[in-house]
């Protein structure tokens, strides 16, 4: 199975020799990374579950953050001016400047309380490896099929910047990406098969375990909830999400399909009472309170060079006038 993140890493070296490297002084010139002082800086694909996750960690332990949200590909950029050596999301810069990849380790960090037990640990880690590289593979498999363009730019470029979000629905409808992504993701009808297997035999261990429990590791709401959750969230669509996604009948058939399945399964109840419930909880003396009903927000900071994006507007405008004159 497919590693955590991402399945392929590109490093920094790999972009200055690449295609990459031509559009790094476009996004530079238009665009900067926000990181106010004394607040974490989350730089994502602003559509990955894995970000999901640490956005709902986030939420719980209070963290005041910014996320630098990216889409697929493009991402890459930013996430090696932190790290040269990976461009896996999630990946943070704390306020004292320190770097923490992969999910997990961020979970681990800001929300200890929602680790009581070892398993909560096995079973976060098994997910990571087995829910979410399929998940992935699955909902992009679909995503990225021709008819689907549309789609598939308009959730990839929720709070990216001006010039990314153009540059991106640019290189979609001239399916210059989709290869890219499809190879680096180990994406295929084949493996998407294989994906769609993986989930269904997953949720069907975990409603099996969720008859004896109300959790997945005991009584109380843990990581391992969280990473179910927030990894199955693209298969399930929960209605936290409304204000990020798009018209639900916009969707392939393959993942409506697949949605109304798992929905009707027991952990898929899980997914939704959970959303519904500790989504927007907070942790209290040790232990998650539950909260109300809001929408999955991308925190996301300026990082439009107005000025920029001005001066270039207006310089063909004055050329014209002065030809006028």
């Amino acid at each position: 199975m497919s590693p955590p993140e991402n399945t392929k890493q590109i490093s920094l070296s790999r972009i200055k020799s690449g295609p990459l490297n031509y559009v790094v002084p476009i996004i530079q010139y238009f665009s900067s990374n926000p990181h106010p002082p004394h607040k974490v800086r989350l730089c994502s694909v602003g559509i990955s579950h894995y970000v999901e996750k640490v956005r709902w960690g986030f939420t719980l332990s209070g963290i005041d953050y910014i996320e630098d949200a990216h889409t697929p590909g493009l991402a890459s950029i930013a996430t090696t001016t932190i790290d040269a050596e990976t461009s896996a999301t999630p990946i943070i810069k704390t306020e004292n400047g320190q770097v923490v990849k992969d999910s997990t380790a961020i979970l681990q960090k800001y929300c200890p309380e929602l680790y009581p037990t070892p398993e909560v640990l096995e079973i976060e880690e098994e997910l990571d490896k087995t829910l979410g590289p399929s998940a992935r593979v699955f909902a992009y498999h679909h995503l990225l099929k021709p008819e689907h363009k549309n789609l598939m730019s308009d959730l990839a470029t929720r709070e990216t910047s001006i010039i990314e979000t153009i540059l991106f629905k640019m290189m979609v409808n001239r399916n210059l990406i989709q290869p890219g992504m499809k190879k680096f993701m180990c994406i295929s009808s084949e493996t998407a098969l294989e994906s769609q297997s993986e989930i269904e035999g997953i949720f069907e261990t975990y409603s099996k375990r969720l008859e004896t429990s109300p959790y997945l590791a005991g009584d109380a709401f843990t990581a391992a909830d969280v990473t179910f959750c927030a990894l199955s969230s693209p298969l399930l669509s929960p209605s936290q999400f409304d204000d990020l996604s798009a018209d639900p009948a916009t969707f392939p058939t393959e993942l409506i399909e697949m949605r109304e399945k798992l929905r009707a399964t027991p952990a898929g109840r899980h997914v939704v009472r959970c959303y519904n419930e500790y989504r927007f909880g907070r942790i209290e003396k040790g232990k998650v309170e539950k909260g109300g009903r809001k929408m999955v927000q991308i925190l996301s900071g300026k990082r439009d060079r107005w000025g920029v994006i001005g001066l270039v507007i207006a310089a063909p405008l004055v050329g014209f006038a002065a030809m006028l004159n």
